[in-house]
């Protein structure tokens, strides 16, 4: 008998995966891209989607099909190293780096600008608040679809639509010409800053949370639970496309009200201001505050659940309460000491993610998938590790690392991608002419 999950639940479950994946990060990079892009707005645009909407979708779909889980779509590898890269993952883009970004982002953009002396102790004290309020929503990770997807989104998605629909109503300008990178290949550099994101690591881990949802109202069997983590992974995606189209255009007409922004979180400040005054400070601040708001708990959900398998004798609340107070500690550190800190891992987790996606979705037609994995994610590591050197130039290894400049992407921090194309080819096509005869798959 088929499981089914009504069309309320449906929609909820959307609007939780979509709030989950909307953090500070995704509202602050598109008013860039379309204010340099201007009036190539269009095929930047359409790059940054490829890489910031479809690939986490891809994510969503590959952890669906192998069972929610990152032990399940990085099983080829020796356990040893699955324990340790799945540990990693899960820790950056939880506790030591992505969770407490969002509550600096949410501090110094919904809390700082109202306060005449912002400094280290309010910022200690709202942190405390922020993560109080994300720890009590991640302890019950089966109800996130009530308190995230059917009461948290509906309110972050209204205030969107305002800030989203105002500058196609009301726009405060006209796109300009392209400007630096973009007046070349706008399309390459949007699939860039798509890819920049960083939301395929989100998607290894927000699987879990999906599935976990599903299963606690009821959705049990695979079949079920691959339907429904398709259905609102495709709503999700949706979402997030709206509100970057409506981000892109509102960066392409900011350019009289804000010449020359630090950043696209600058460029939605002033248009908000403009548009609506001190109400439009507050409206931004309730946009991000919620956006951080749901990528915490859904972070912290996902890495609870993980560390919870890992560790059977702590319990889950437990765990939570561990990831929520150290989340507490490196928000109190600086943003920019947390980006300097964690740059060079997320540089070398990222290639590997999007490799362990793409694996999975093509997995059960590799002829000899232990051997398919392993390769491709060697050469993936090794040419992360050359990169972060070579942007970090430790220790003067610059000249070491010239000859790999040859290689397609070395600028642009995705050396590793033709290489693994090959490796991944060659380790299919030898596959193929040593598959035995009974078609035994075989390492």
């Amino acid at each position: 008998m088929k499981q089914k999950l009504s069309l309320q639940n449906i929609v909820g479950m959307g609007f939780m995966v979509f709030a989950m994946f909307l953090g500070a990060g995704n509202l602050i990079f598109p008013p860039m891209v379309g204010q340099l892009a201007g009036q190539d707005m269009w095929p930047a645009a359409l790059g940054f989607l490829i890489t910031g909407v479809g690939l986490p979708l891809l994510g969503i779909v590959a952890i669906s099909r192998v069972g929610g889980g990152f032990n399940e779509i990085s099983g080829e590898m020796p356990r040893a190293l699955m324990i340790a890269l799945g540990s990693c993952i899960y820790l950056i883009i939880g506790p030591l780096y992505a969770v407490p970004r969002t509550a600096l982002v949410s501090y110094e953009v919904g809390i700082a600008p109202f306060l005449d002396q912002p400094g280290k102790f309010s910022q200690l004290v709202f942190s405390l608040i922020f993560f109080s309020i994300a720890w009590y929503l991640s302890i019950r990770p089966g109800k996130l679809l009530e308190s995230v997807g059917k009461l948290i989104t509906p309110a972050l998605i209204a205030l969107l639509v305002i800030l989203g629909l105002a500058p196609i109503f009301s726009p405060l300008g006209v796109p300009g010409h392209a400007t630096g990178t973009y007046t070349e290949a706008p399309f390459i550099k949007g699939f860039l800053e798509g890819y920049m994101t960083m939301d395929a690591l989100a998607a290894l881990m927000f699987g879990i949370v999906i599935i976990t949802n599903l299963k606690s109202h009821g959705i049990k069997d695979k079949a079920s639970l691959f339907h429904y983590s398709i259905i609102t992974g495709i709503i999700a995606a949706i979402g997030l496309a709206l509100v970057y189209v409506s981000l892109f255009f509102l960066g392409a007409t900011s350019r009289e009200v804000a010449p020359e922004p630090g950043n696209g979180g600058q460029i939605l400040t002033v248009y908000a201001e403009t548009l609506f005054g001190t109400t439009g400070i507050a409206l931004l601040a309730a946009v991000v505050t919620l956006a951080c708001l749901t990528t915490a708990i859904g972070c912290i959900t996902a890495a609870s659940e993980y560390f919870d398998e890992m560790f059977e004798r702590v319990s889950y609340r437990t765990i939570v309460t561990i990831i929520s107070l150290i989340c507490i500690f490196f928000a109190n550190m600086g943003l920019n000491e947390i980006i300097d800190l964690f740059i060079p891992v997320l540089l070398i987790l990222y290639p590997i993610s999007i490799s362990l996606i793409f694996l999975g979705l093509i997995r059960d037609w590799l002829p000899r998938p232990v051997l398919t994995y392993r390769a491709t994610l060697i050469i993936i590591f090794t040419l992360s590790v050359i990169d972060v050197l070579r942007i970090k130039d430790y220790a003067g290894l610059e000249p070491l690392l010239q000859p790999f400049s040859i290689i397609p992407g070395y600028d642009v921090h995705m050396v590793w991608l033709l290489p693994s194309l090959v490796v991944l080819f060659v380790t299919i096509l030898l596959g193929l002419l040593r598959r035995p005869a009974s078609n035994c798959q075989t390492p």
